[in-house]
């Protein structure tokens, strides 16, 4: 195939979108490795900046060698609930199998269309859409699409569903340990157990510290017109500027220490906000659960008191992965 065909800039707007905007609405991935985050920003930019909807179908194709890690495998069973109607498969290579290939077919309603291969994996990294990928290269190139799409489909023959209940039969599940990467994501800086930050649910000002925001923070939705559940975490500016998190509009994977997942990224104006993009609801949704209250509560002052804390703490496991914990016993201290 010509030189000239090479991609090697703007690889996720070649070749992850454009084929979108000739038509193409289904896209088969053979990857490697892959991750939750990038399958969650895939999704939203295609609605956001093509206002379509996608489906994709993706196979991992090192987890039968690699193994899976239990934090993974959350993340992407938290995805359905997080690209609303959206359509979203995955499959797993299992034990004695494993696929290092990566290749990207996109069908529309009379078949495979376009297909391109190379060293990409469906991840942010791989991509150049997050922060590491500054420094990091991928290329891709065309490849025919019926070969592309039978090749993709004879790889993911055998495969077990991420939905399975019995996964672990299949595949070696383990726990995250720190120093480690990502079993499906591409290998990643990992971090300190002991690196975190705590973030205040409530308002630091000396006239009101300790009071709950009325219409923002826990309480965002809490206005008309809007869902009363959705909430953000408030980022100090301190905290923002140090860089704890991902650049703004990247995508990072947040477990919590009672084994619920969803997606993350920082937002709003000076970084000030940690939020869920596809729905902030799911977060509000989790936080008046954790208190005890119904959907859509008003959260006040004396919930969080009886609770036992007004401070969220977050771990940065590795790059793309956070542990998120909200338990009794941790408060912001008077100023």
């Amino acid at each position: 195939m010509p030189t000239s065909q090479l991609i090697t800039e703007n690889l996720f707007e070649r070749v992850l979108l454009e084929p979108a905007k000739r038509g193409a609405r289904e896209l088969f991935v053979l990857s490697g490795y892959a991750s939750a985050s990038m399958v969650t920003k895939h999704f939203e930019i295609a609605a956001k900046e093509l206002a379509i909807d996608l489906s994709i179908d993706l196979h991992i194709g090192m987890s039968g060698r690699d193994g899976l890690s239990r934090n993974t495998l959350l993340g992407l069973q938290s995805i359905p609930r997080q690209i609303g109607n959206r359509s979203f498969n995955c499959s797993l290579s299992t034990r004695g199998t494993s696929n290092h290939s990566k290749i990207y077919v996109w069908c529309d309603d009379s078949g495979p269309m376009e297909a391109y291969l190379g060293s990409s994996n469906y991840t942010q990294m791989g991509f150049g859409i997050s922060e590491a990928s500054l420094s990091h290269k991928e290329v891709c190139l065309p490849m025919d699409p019926i070969a592309g799409f039978d090749y993709v489909m004879a790889s993911s023959r055998g495969g077990i569903s991420y939905k399975s209940p019995d996964i672990a039969d299949f595949i070696d599940l383990f726990d995250e340990q720190v120093h480690t990467s990502l079993s499906v994501e591409e290998p990643t800086t990992s971090i300190s157990a002991t690196a975190f930050v705590d973030l205040p649910l409530v308002m630091s000002r000396a006239s009101d510290q300790g009071e709950v925001h009325q219409k923002s923070g826990l309480n965002w939705g809490q206005r008309e017109g809007r869902n009363p559940d959705q909430a953000y975490i408030p980022i100090p500016s301190g905290i923002a500027k140090a860089k704890f998190f991902p650049e703004k509009g990247v995508h990072f994977q947040v477990i919590t220490d009672d084994g619920e997942a969803f997606i993350c990224t920082v937002a709003q104006e000076g970084d000030k906000a940690l939020e869920t993009p596809s729905d902030n609801s799911i977060l509000g949704k989790y936080f008046r659960k954790k208190l005890g209250l119904p959907s859509g509560a008003f959260i006040q002052r004396d919930h969080l008191q009886s609770f036992g804390s007004n401070v969220v703490r977050i771990y940065k496991d590795t790059d793309d992965c956070y542990r998120l914990s909200f338990q009794p016993g941790r408060n912001l201290e008077a100023s």
